[in-house]
């Protein structure tokens, strides 16, 4: 078990950096055009009413916002983990993920907060862990359901704590 979901991870793993370094190949020769494509995203974003963060909001709004949007998209991934997909979605994911941490630069004319880096590392990971556990049970079925077991609560301690994270990183404090 253990040998058969390392190889997976390291596939999904090994796609998702690469798609960081053409991600950072493509912010570094096309540094408009990433900037423009990242507000593109974040249009498709603001039609499932995501938005970013503005004084006043509630904390009830924020956590649902970041709780159901990381919990849909990590179920998506899972999804896209159990079609076998996990080298084109983590290609994918590395270079949205890159290309969004530096257009923040340009976008907000400031170094990336070491918050930022932590948060979107932290839920890249367990969106790699999501991807490889789906696929890893497309190929085994539940032949060791307590390994299963254990990568998936993993993962929601993960989830977990980038949502809380995220929370502080915006206010300051949780609640």
């Amino acid at each position: 078990m253990i040998k058969n979901f390392n190889k997976i991870f390291g596939i999904t793993l090994a796609s998702t950096i690469i798609g960081g370094l053409f991600g950072f190949i493509f912010f570094f020769f096309f540094k408009e055009t990433a900037v423009i494509f990242i507000e593109k995203f974040k249009f498709v974003q603001s039609i499932f009413g995501i938005r970013e963060y503005e004084q006043g909001m509630t904390f009830s709004y924020i956590f649902l916002v970041i709780f159901f949007g990381n919990l849909i998209s990590t179920i998506g991934y899972f999804g896209l983990g159990y079609i076998r997909a996990v080298i084109p979605i983590g290609f994918i994911t590395g270079f949205l993920v890159l290309t969004l941490l530096l257009t923040g630069i340009v976008r907000h004319s400031q170094l990336i907060p070491a918050d930022v880096i932590i948060l979107a590392s932290v839920e890249t990971f367990y969106r790699v862990l999501a991807l490889s556990i789906g696929e890893y049970i497309n190929k085994n079925k539940f032949k060791n359901k307590i390994g299963i077991i254990i990568a998936i609560s993993f993962i929601i301690i993960l989830f977990l704590f980038g949502v809380f994270f995220e929370i502080y990183s915006i206010l300051g404090r949780f609640f």
